[in-house]
């Protein structure tokens, strides 16, 4: 077995893979992991004074480890018929679209959401559009 030796510093996190499958995410501190022989060990870097976490793995954390999800990230979603205001530290930061999802690293800032449902009934709106197309 290899020792590869890892430091997070304090505003990162790590998103660690093993053979491509999802780890773990590690915070900041210094750490030995071990990696056995023709094993692939992949670090992903994240600045969390971005506070967005952007990843291939977002998906997956929510759908797979949602208890992981909530541990690190504060999560902002919006249906097909909602838009979300999004505020940081009491700004104004972005305006979610519908059916659009944003995770905040958790700890990093004040998030708040406002949820605002702009269409009354999904199904309602598209049989109106129905409508209209055939009169």
């Amino acid at each position: 077995m290899l020792w590869e030796r890892l430091v997070v510093a304090n505003y990162e996190r790590l998103v660690l893979s093993r053979d491509g499958q999802f780890d773990r995410i590690l915070v900041p501190g210094e750490y030995r992991i071990g990696v056995l022989p023709f094993q692939s060990l992949e670090a992903e870097r994240h600045d969390t004074r971005k506070l967005v976490f952007r990843s291939v793995w977002a998906d997956y954390l929510i759908d797979e480890r949602p208890e992981l999800a909530e541990r690190h990230f504060t999560r902002v979603e919006t249906s097909e018929t909602e838009v979300a205001m999004v505020y940081v530290n009491g700004e104004l930061f972005r305006v979610l679209a519908p059916v659009k999802r944003l995770l905040f690293w958790r700890g990093m800032a004040n998030i708040e959401a406002e949820i605002v449902t702009v269409i009354a009934d999904a199904s309602d709106t598209l049989e109106r559009k129905a409508a209209w197309a055939g009169g």
